[in-house]
């Protein structure tokens, strides 16, 4: 940041905490965007949060982080366009793909205050990256077009009028089956067997729709009434293995900056 905007000196920064790093949450991209937000804030510096990510590295291929800190709620990017002037030439994470900037974000609604998100974080090895994740890329991408567009048949035409219409029986299906599709199915299939396990039953145990967090290994499940019962599936099914269950609800704004 400070070579990107020239800035006149630098900063101390401490982390009182932060997400588990390389579990599917994304923290990378929120610590390099916090310290961005915090280095405008203290050299007085208004620049768009696309940009700042596109400084720091971030969004290359997701824009999902990017968003989410910006203005949170449920996003929907639209990827990026290969050839352009100052676009991507190949397939690789956002990690590896630095100087790009995040992917245009073709829908913002609000996720329902009423709808919960369980959180499972077994403890297991860490998500695929660094030269890892640039190495399945490489091996699995393009994706079979049928697939990217069912992929966007179910985003399109079951998800997001699920969301909207708060039909969660209709948003959870969708859910489910984006798991067996595209570059989520890649994903899904190179987890530890803990995961598949703990995504069986927490839809059995009532969840609307459960899958993974990016590359995992945290996995999701969202659903109302009834999660509690969802809770004790995944803290049954993760048994001696052991990990972290956390009962939490979307956040419909982006992230905010405090004056210490």
């Amino acid at each position: 940041m400070k070579e990107g905007l020239g800035l006149p000196g630098g900063a101390e920064i401490t982390l009182h905490a932060t997400t588990r790093q390389h579990a599917g949450l994304g923290s990378g991209t929120q610590v390099a965007l916090a310290t961005a937000a915090a280095l405008c804030r203290l050299y007085d510096r208004e620049i768009p949060i696309p940009d700042l990510a596109r400084i720091v590295g971030r969004g290359g291929t997701s824009g999902i982080g990017t968003a989410a800190f910006e203005q949170g709620g449920f996003i929907l990017d639209g990827g990026h366009r290969f050839g352009s002037p100052g676009g991507k030439q190949d397939f690789r994470p956002s990690a590896a793909s630095r100087g790009i900037a995040p992917p245009p974000v073709l829908a913002r609604h609000r996720f329902p205050e009423d709808w919960r998100i369980l959180l499972v974080t077994p403890d297991v090895g860490a998500g695929a990256h660094g030269g890892k994740e640039v190495d399945i890329f490489r091996t699995h991408c393009p994706v079979p077009l049928e697939e990217v567009q069912e992929l966007c048949h179910e985003v399109l035409m079951r998800m997001i009028p699920g969301l909207i219409e708060h039909d969660l029986d209709l948003f959870g299906s969708a859910v489910n089956r984006v798991q067996c599709l595209g570059f989520k199915k890649v994903e899904v299939t190179m987890q530890h067997p803990i995961v598949p396990a703990l995504l069986e039953a927490m839809v059995q145990a009532g969840a609307a729709g459960a899958g993974l967090s990016s590359f995992g290994p945290t996995v999701y499940a969202i659903g109302d009434s009834g999660m509690a019962d969802v809770a004790r599936a995944a803290e049954e099914t993760l048994g001696d293995l052991g990990g972290s269950v956390l009962l939490t609800k979307a956040r419909n704004h982006g992230a905010s900056v405090r004056a210490g």
